[in-house]
Formats: C-alpha cells, sequence, structure tokens
C-alpha cells in the first residue's frame, strides 16, 4: 500500500524543526513563535525547554527570547570540518584555467612556508614548472603574502624575527618591503609575485576564508612573465582569481 510521504513525519519533530529554524533566522519570544507557527504556547514551550536542556538554544532573560545554543555551533562546526577542501577547490580551479589558460592552484600552509595542495593545470609548448606539492617561502610567492597580510600583529613579528631571508632573484623583496606590502594586500584581498622567486615566473593570489572568518587556503594562478605582463597580471587575471577564491569561500561556509 502506497503512503503519502507526510505518513512518515514525526509530528513533534516536524514542529521543533520549524522552530529551530525560525530561530536560526533570527531571536524569537514564545509569543512570536505562536503567531509564526499558530501552535499553542504550551506546546512550543515544551520544545523550547527541551532545546535549552540539551543546549541546542538559549534562553535571554533580558529579552524574553530564545537564540541559538552552543550544540548548533558545533554541529555546523563538524560539518565543516568533514568537507574536503580539494574536491570542492576541483571544478572552481578548472574554471580559472578555462577562462586563463594558465595554472591554478589551491594552497595552505605549513608553518611558514606555502605547501600545493591541489592544480588545474595546462599543457603548453612552453609552461613552467608544476608548482603541484611543492613548498615555497611565504614573502617570496603571491600566496604567501597572502597568509601574512592575515597574520595577527604578534605572528608578523615571530615570522619576520624567525625566517631566514633568502635573495632568490633580484626581484626578492626586503624584509622592509614585504611589511609595507602586507599592509596593502590586507586592504586590497589580493597579492601578486614579480618574479620574487623565479625570475621569469609571475602569479597572483586570492585568500580563501572558512566558516570561522579563518584564511587557511588561498587560490593562486602561476604563469610564464612573458605571456602574462603585469597589466595583465593585475586586470583579468586578478579578478578571476578573486572570483574564484570568493567562491570557494562560500562553499566553505563564509557568510
Amino acid at each position: 500500500m502506497h503512503r503519502d510521504k507526510s505518513f512518515y513525519l514525526i509530528q513533534n519533530v516536524d514542529y521543533a524543526l520549524r522552530i529551530l529554524f525560525l530561530i536560526e533566522k533570527e531571536p524569537h519570544s514564545i509569543e512570536s513563535l505562536q503567531k509564526e507557527t499558530g501552535l499553542k504556547a504550551e506546546r512550543i514551550e515544551r520544545i523550547l525547554e527541551t532545546f535549552v536542556d540539551r543546549e541546542w538554544l538559549s534562553y535571554q532573560e533580558e529579552s524574553g527570547k530564545y537564540m541559538l545554543g552552543v550544540k548548533c555551533f558545533e554541529l555546523g562546526r563538524a560539518y565543516f570540518q568533514h568537507l574536503d577542501v580539494r574536491n570542492l577547490a576541483k571544478p572552481i580551479l578548472k574554471d580559472v584555467v578555462e577562462k586563463l589558460k594558465e595554472n591554478a592552484y589551491l594552497t595552505t600552509r605549513i608553518g611558514y612556508e606555502v605547501l600545493y595542495i591541489e592544480k588545474h593545470e595546462v599543457e603548453k609548448e612552453v609552461g613552467i614548472l608544476s608548482r603541484f606539492g611543492r613548498v615555497l617561502p611565504m614573502y617570496a610567492s603571491a600566496s604567501g603574502k597572502i597568509f601574512l597580510a592575515n597574520f595577527d600583529e604578534r605572528e608578523v613579528e615571530d615570522y619576520f624575527r624567525k625566517v631566514k631571508w633568502i635573495k632568490y632573484t633580484e626581484k626578492t623583496k626586503t624584509p622592509e618591503e614585504i611589511r609595507d606590502e602586507i599592509k596593502r594586500i590586507k586592504k586590497e584581498g589580493f597579492s601578486v609575485n614579480m618574479g620574487e622567486y623565479e625570475e621569469d615566473v609571475v602569479s597572483v593570489a586570492a585568500p580563501v576564508f572558512d566558516y570561522a572568518g579563518k584564511v587557511n587556503y588561498t587560490v593562486s594562478v602561476v604563469a610564464p612573465a612573458y605571456r602574462v605582463p603585469e597589466e595583465l597580471l593585475l586586470g583579468k587575471f586578478k579578478e578571476v582569481t578573486v572570483c574564484a577564491a570568493q567562491e570557494l569561500s562560500k562553499r566553505l561556509g563564509k557568510l
């Protein structure tokens, strides 16, 4: 015998979820929940008491309203921890490469170095050495400067105190130049590298924010300098890279 889907719904669970999602949008009092749901105050109060007891909701005596509790945060955090950021990034990196025809990467950091953990690369007669799986210094990479720009003041000072500075090319920045640059990066939301690690290689990177607003990843595009002059890097390449990083941030839960 075929039964309608509604047959299987547990009515009190359905009511409880409706109330929870209303409070997710904004804090509510029992009276306002009555207006929204049409339920009797006694039933609403029993549901709310259960949620408060289990820490899914909290009650604010000053306002007489209920708001989300710590368990909601823990559940959301668990969800985002289980997301595979590399899989989320793959279609985004592919889209970047289709638009720019140059290599795109997802990076993270290990200590004070940058690690390239995902890629979408193109095959060209004249290419560049893949950065996938490589580790680069922060101060000499576009992605690394993004991480530096999102350090707090204590972390920045610790970085400049501990890191051994190597001049990889004639264009490698000094510590003083990097200090000035990361201020701009923090403000503008992107970073470029103009041959500072490899003489004839340029790159652009943008920060990826997680649900807590932290920058643990970047999207980066890397190309030969002769194919991507500075005006193109700061124009179309920057715009596509920033959009890609913003899209991945959304998929990681950034509001």
